[in-house]
């Protein structure tokens, strides 16, 4: 019986940059889809809540996020 003997390495783990970059081309294209229609759909709804903006008791933070301002401030006092 013949033994073969190996080199113990340890290949270092590929950056989470790779990784990414690999999940990426594995993907098919009705994930990249389906990804691309939710952004676009975010995008869409961020534009109508700055749209409509001066009906809500919030202002917008130096982020460009909602921050309400107070409970008063609300119509109906609710």
């Amino acid at each position: 019986m013949d033994g073969v003997t190996y080199a113990p390495t340890r290949d270092s783990a590929p950056a989470a940059g790779k990784l990414e970059k690999i999940a990426q081309a594995r993907r098919g294209w009705f994930a990249r889809f389906m990804e691309a229609l939710c952004e676009s759909r975010r995008q869409q709804a961020h534009r109508e809540i700055r749209r409509h903006a001066h009906l809500l008791p919030c202002t917008w933070d130096e982020r460009g996020e909602l921050v309400r301002t107070g409970a008063n401030d609300t119509p109906f006092g609710v």
